[in-house]
């Protein structure tokens, strides 16, 4: 044992006082136990509260060689709150304990290419069943509000997606890859990469390649191209749009 550190927190929750955290009127305790273990990092978390349910976390990341990393996370929550749409349109509210999980590996190549790969297991995520239950959902609501005025089934959607739904990588298992090269042909500050999402259980896709330059003294520029791809009533495949453009300017000071 080379190292060990200790970060404790305590968070209350008020009206006006970290409202967004959870339930109010309750304190909140978290802790963080790090160490380094024979070159090998690892920490240890929990929360236990009123605001939140009890959830326990661990994560490790390990050089394998000067060039190759593993790394892998695990966190279990206790009775998390879950809304489930039926297949009638009736809604499930009930308490599920998940586990959920991550495992990556990080490699640089000599000629400064870096490759991320990682699976993350979401237990806490809706099944592709359940998201395509609620792909329709929106759809008939939709056909509603077209021919009669009806709201309902849309403020109702509206509802869900605020409270899982519609929060990012909301699917049960994903397969994560990025691969970026430093300084890419011969052009100091000068990154181009690309990034993938695919979610393994509807097949659907975000692709993002980008370029990003920070030659300039405190200033980045970041071109990024996104295209998602999936069928009707799959996640990216049901997003607002099929394909952006972004040009993002970062100062620092």
């Amino acid at each position: 044992m080379q190292t060990i550190a200790l970060t404790t927190v305590v968070l209350p929750v008020g009206e006006s006082l970290n409202e967004d955290f959870g339930e109010s009127h309750n304190v909140d305790l978290a802790a963080r136990l790090y160490l380094l273990y024979k070159d090998t990092d690892i920490d240890f978390l929990f929360l236990s509260g009123n605001s939140r349910s009890e959830r326990f976390g661990l994560d490790f990341s390990k050089n394998l060689a000067t060039n190759f990393e593993i790394h892998g996370e695990l966190a279990y929550i206790h009775d998390q709150r879950q809304i489930t749409l039926q297949e009638d349109g009736s809604l499930l509210r009930k308490e599920v304990s998940t586990l959920s999980s991550l495992l990556g590996i990080r490699y640089l190549s000599k000629n400064d290419i870096t490759s991320i790969i990682e699976y993350y297991h979401n237990g806490g995520g809706y099944s592709e069943e359940e998201l395509g239950n609620f792909y329709q959902f929106i759809a008939d609501g939709n056909d509603q509000f077209i021919s009669a005025g009806l709201e309902d089934q849309l403020n109702t959607a509206r509802e869900l997606s605020l409270q899982g739904y519609g929060r990012p990588q909301p699917g049960r298992d994903y397969l994560y890859a990025r691969i970026t090269q430093k300084d890419s042909f011969d052009i100091l500050y000068f990154t181009p990469g690309i990034t993938a999402i695919y979610n393994l259980s509807d097949e659907s896709i975000s692709l993002s390649p980008e370029v990003v330059y920070s030659g300039v003294t405190n200033w980045e520029f970041r071109l990024r191209f996104t295209y998602l791809g999936g069928k009707s009533f799959t996640e990216f495949g049901e997003k607002l749009n099929s394909s952006k453009l972004e040009l993002r300017v970062r100062f620092f000071f």
